[in-house]
């Protein structure tokens, strides 16, 4: 598909499924958005739902990016790096005038549980995500800057399945006050007393 790139492909159908969501997004909204043939649509994607199965892997590639990018930053705490990560989303929530949710969390409450494909690739990312903040928690607990309390598996958990509750009512609500309570009061628990 020379015309139409996949990956721009998939970006645009990722930015429909976070304003709209799954049901308000057709494949004709798609078709539309990137200017193409329903031929060349189907030429590369078998359904609506092996779309969107590809979108979330493509998510998966562009967010674990910038997950990485954001965790790399040496010049801050493992604690802070976690912080500044939220801060960075939090930011770019909030330009979007707060209309725009998680692709993943979008998805969950749409159709999670009715399509196992759908179902099947989000739980894949969220393991993924949460094994991967859990790794690097891990070593903020080794070096005394977040709690020893609970599992690094299970604070990673948290702070995700947090987050992603802040951006449902941060859309219910088109506030930043959801998000801004998930950094001050949600990511202060994670932190060692003594470093409060």
């Amino acid at each position: 598909m020379a015309k139409h790139n996949i990956d721009n492909i998939l970006d645009k159908g990722i930015e429909l499924f976070r304003l709209n969501g799954y049901h308000n997004t057709g494949i004709r909204d798609i078709l539309k958005a990137c200017n193409m043939p329903k031929g060349s649509f189907y030429h590369s994607f078998e359904s609506k739902e092996d779309f969107v199965v590809k979108a979330i892997a493509r998510f998966e590639e562009v967010i674990g990016k910038e997950f990485e990018k954001n965790l790399s930053n040496e010049s801050l705490s493992y604690y802070n790096r976690i912080r500044n990560h939220f801060k960075i989303h939090i930011k770019w929530y909030t330009e979007k005038d707060f209309k725009v949710g998680c692709l993943l969390g979008n998805l969950s409450t749409e159709v999670a549980g009715t399509i196992d494909p759908v179902s099947n690739a989000i739980s894949g990312v969220y393991d993924r995500w949460s094994r991967g903040l859990a790794s690097f928690i891990k070593k903020g607990q080794e070096e005394g800057e977040i709690t020893s309390d609970i599992e690094a598996l299970h604070l990673a958990n948290y702070l995700f399945d947090s987050f992603n509750g802040a951006l449902g009512r941060m859309k219910v609500e088109r506030s930043k006050t959801p998000l801004d309570q998930f950094l001050n009061i949600n990511l202060m628990f994670i932190k060692t007393k003594e470093k409060v």
